[in-house]
């Protein structure tokens, strides 16, 4: 061991026996399950991540709990994304999609004898609720597409949207959308603050049993065994909270956690070579579905001019970009910007390069020279150039942007353009977010988390922000008339084909230059159980991991694939629900 893994050793060691995250408090609390009853082939999954477990509520999407929600965990998507960033059923059974594109007809699973956690039954009235509540009440982005919703059969709706688009909304809901309660939150008046041991009532397959904030760790069970006609593999879920990735993984390597989830906030490149050919631990890599992206702005000179955008992304030199962020796993991407693992990732757009004597020439030949003879260049107008980089406020990767800027700024300086990292942006997240939603900058560098990129893709953040509310610019009509004909899609093909067209329209007007195409790593342990599914971009902990996983030394898990399916499972867990149940504090 180094000094550096010593010492994390023996800080998290401490910080286990200080939070009581030992074996004997797991212990105590898997006594209080005693009333799950079944032969399930994992008892216990021990999931960490560096998301705080400071908030249980269904209407919070930052804390562990509601990015756990992404999963189909505490609560119930009315559809779900799988591996390949497509939509698939969950509580929406079947679903149609008229010629319009505006009007959806759902047959939902209100009859397969689903249960809110505190025993009442799920009904279609909480499906019209959640509609009504969300559009008339908390103004949730998503249902402000939605015109209107009616029931029409026993377990179906017809969904109206205003403008064409039912595709493209399917999959911005996809694992996101949630049905609510309605006996709970319809007195509610402001679900933000409602923060009562209710507002963490779900339906789906897995309810939150109590929560140890000492140990800063919520505890979850199986409410059946199964569900949606899927048998469940996990009894057990316990979501442990690390300060931060390099404790984390120690946990991952001493055998105390079994897998990582942290949504978009995969481990650094950099971290990745200390997982590498350790007995019993996968370090989960993958192909990233989001990438790291210069966007350019359109409502500021020089970079509104596409000569200029297309010198400044000649200029980057890819090779320390690849380096920086994907470390010896990184790859130099392509004018198309999205990652290949998306959907409708077309393959001959040309790679990026950097070559800063062709984009000297352009700045020359577009009248962007040295006028006054001091080695930088002025607009066409004489005008001083000094362009402001702005990076994403995130505090998690502050370092990692500061370095990232720092390269543009100084491929730009070698091309003659001087520019100079934002400071303000970079500290203030108030301001940083004025800039965006304003749209006053000239080069925004930004993030497109896995989730968006299966979603919409990193075009969602280039458009003009009077179509996205974001913080695009691009008002480029053939961009905007393709943008606008993806998003009005009927169906897949149609997406597909107007995505492949947005890539070739950005190798030809230069809206943003991707920096890198990285790897995902997401660790988990191979000794204890198997069946993992890794999403690419997202890791094992998805949709799928609740049914799929079984003992490593006694695999019986019915919808694990492979060689896990080797014996038959007995299923005798309760089809009940059980009370809510709070541990109470060590302390």
């Amino acid at each position: 061991m180094t000094y550096n893994q010593i010492f994390i050793a023996v800080c998290l060691f401490q910080s286990l026996i200080v939070c009581g995250c030992g074996p004997d408090s797991v212990d105590r609390g898997q006594t209080q399950s005693a009333e799950i009853n079944g032969d399930f082939p994992v008892d216990t999954l021990v999931i960490g991540t560096t998301m705080q477990n400071d908030a249980f509520t269904v209407f919070g999407e930052s804390s562990a709990f509601g990015r756990m929600n992404y999963n189909a965990f505490v609560t119930a998507p009315f559809w779900i994304m799988d591996a390949n960033g497509k939509a698939k059923p969950y509580l929406v059974r079947e679903w149609t999609i008229d010629g319009s594109a505006k009007v959806i007809d759902a047959k939902l699973a209100v009859d397969q004898g689903i249960s809110w956690h505190d025993g009442a039954p799920l009904t279609m009235a909480d499906v019209l609720f959640t509609f009504d509540y969300l559009m008339n009440r908390s103004q949730s982005s998503y249902v402000a597409d939605v015109e209107s919703v009616e029931q029409t059969a026993m377990d179906s709706v017809r969904i109206v949207l205003k403008n064409p688009g039912a595709y493209q909304w399917i999959r911005l809901c996809a694992g996101y959308f949630s049905v609510l309660p309605k006996h709970i939150w319809e007195r509610v008046e402001d679900p933000l603050r409602y923060s009562d041991a209710s507002a963490a009532t779900g339906c789906g397959p897995y309810r939150l049993a109590y929560v140890d904030k000492d140990a800063d760790m919520g505890v979850y069970e199986a409410v059946a065994g199964s569900y949606l006609g899927r048998k469940i593999a996990v009894r057990k879920v316990i979501v442990r909270s690390y300060a931060s990735h390099d404790t984390l993984v120690m946990a991952l390597k001493m055998g105390l956690v079994d897998a990582m989830y942290d949504y978009s906030n995969a481990l650094e490149a950099t971290l990745a070579p200390g997982l590498m050919g350790i007995e019993s631990l996968d370090p989960g890599m993958s192909d990233n579905t989001g990438n790291f992206q210069i966007v350019y702005g359109f409502r500021m000179p020089p970079t509104d001019d596409v000569a200029f955008r297309k010198a400044a992304t000649l200029a980057l030199d890819y090779e320390l970009l690849r380096v920086t962020i994907g470390g010896k796993f990184g790859r130099i991407p392509s004018l198309g910007v999205i990652a290949p693992p998306n959907l409708g990732f077309d393959p001959d757009i040309p790679i990026l390069r950097q070559d800063a004597e062709e984009a000297a020439r352009i700045l020359d030949d577009a009248g962007y020279r040295d006028i006054d003879g001091d080695g930088m260049r002025e607009d066409p107008e004489g005008n001083r150039i000094d362009l402001a980089v702005v990076p994403q406020y995130n505090r998690q990767k502050a370092a990692h942007y500061l370095r990232l800027c720092e390269i543009v700024v100084r491929c730009l300086d070698g091309i003659g353009i001087r520019a100079h990292l934002d400071r303000q942006s970079f500290a203030n997240p108030d301001y940083n977010a004025s800039i965006r939603k304003n749209g006053t900058y000239q080069i925004f560098i930004g993030y497109t988390s896995p989730g968006m990129a299966l979603q919409t893709s990193a075009f969602y953040y280039f458009a003009d922000s009077s179509i996205t509310n974001q913080w695009g610019t691009c008002d480029d009509p053939e961009f905007m008339g393709a943008f606008l004909e993806r998003k009005q899609a009927a169906d897949e093909e149609t997406y597909v084909q107007m995505t492949r067209e947005l890539q070739r329209i950005n190798a030809r007007i230069y809206m943003a230059a991707p920096l890198c195409w990285n790897r995902s790593f997401f660790p988990y342990r191979t000794d204890k159980y198997v069946g993992w599914i890794d999403y690419p971009g997202w890791g094992v902990i998805n949709p799928d991991t609740w049914y799929v996983l079984s003992g490593k030394d006694n695999p019986c898990a019915s919808d694990a694939p492979g060689e896990a399916r080797v014996k038959p499972c007995r299923w005798r867990a309760s089809q009940g629900n059980w009370p809510w149940r709070r541990r109470p504090s060590s302390s």
